[in-house]
């Protein structure tokens, strides 16, 4: 039974965030992929999620331009959402449709990324004198907002962006300039220098913007890289694969 406002719905997912970033298998609403893509010429874009769970579960969502703190009833992410708040049965399904509200004019010379956010609310136990923690979960995805006509493609950005080797107080950091029009999701860099490799951790690896530079500090590497440096990187397609690359310096 579910006895959860709008607004309650969201501080039960802040008691449940540690869930969320520690381990997803908690989790019984499964997003089918790991990003959003919305081509500016569709109309909606359609999210599809189903419940894994036994029992029902209660599905929130909303869209902010990257806040992860701002609630529900403040979200700032141009799009509706039908349903904005539904009920998913267990083992079936529910789409989320995405439209998007925004001014179109405001970014057509380069791909914006928004936040889509989903929040899965379990039932409250059909025992009410038993004691219980009731844990909501949220997931996070991405939202690219694909305007038509932008030069090149997602794989040239990725595969064309430029790296320079920069001194850090305590070492070296590699640097990744986007010359293209696209976002570039990295997930590893690694970098082959002096006969050795090293690893950028995974937790510095980021996102790199159209037109923005991103600094990665890697692990280890306190002598300046000699000639034949080289980086190897993964970059996240528009379907979630990791895609290999290789780039001299």
């Amino acid at each position: 039974m579910f006895k959860l406002s709008s607004r309650s719905l969201w501080f039960a997912g802040c008691m449940g965030a540690v869930v969320l970033w520690s381990s997803m298998v908690s989790a019984g609403i499964v997003i089918t992929g790991s990003r959003v893509v919305y081509p500016a010429k569709d109309r909606e874009v359609t999210v599809k999620m189903t419940n894994n769970a036994e029992e029902p579960s209660l599905v929130q969502a909303w869209v902010d331009k990257g806040n992860s703190k701002l609630t529900p009833d403040k979200a700032d992410g141009p799009f509706l959402i039908t349903p904005p708040i539904t009920r998913v049965e267990p083992k079936k399904g529910q789409a989320l449709r995405l439209v998007y509200t925004g001014d179109d004019a405001a970014s057509k010379k380069q791909e914006t990324v928004f936040w889509l956010n989903v929040l899965d609310v379990p039932p409250m136990p059909k025992d009410k004198e038993a004691n219980f923690l009731q844990v909501a979960v949220r997931s996070r995805l991405k939202i690219f907002y694909r305007p038509d006509g932008l030069p090149g493609s997602p794989a040239e950005s990725a595969q064309g962006l430029k790296w320079s080797v920069v001194q850090t107080g305590g070492g070296y950091a590699v640097r990744a300039t986007n010359g293209g029009a696209f976002h570039v999701s990295l997930s590893t860099i690694t970098v082959q220098a002096n006969g050795r490799s090293y690893q950028v951790k995974p937790e510095d690896v980021k996102m790199v913007a159209p037109g923005a530079s991103e600094t990665f500090p890697v692990q280890g590497l306190n002598t300046a890289p000699g000639a034949g440096t080289q980086v190897d990187y993964q970059w996240v397609n528009d379907w979630g694969s990791p895609q290999k690359v290789e780039a001299k310096l």
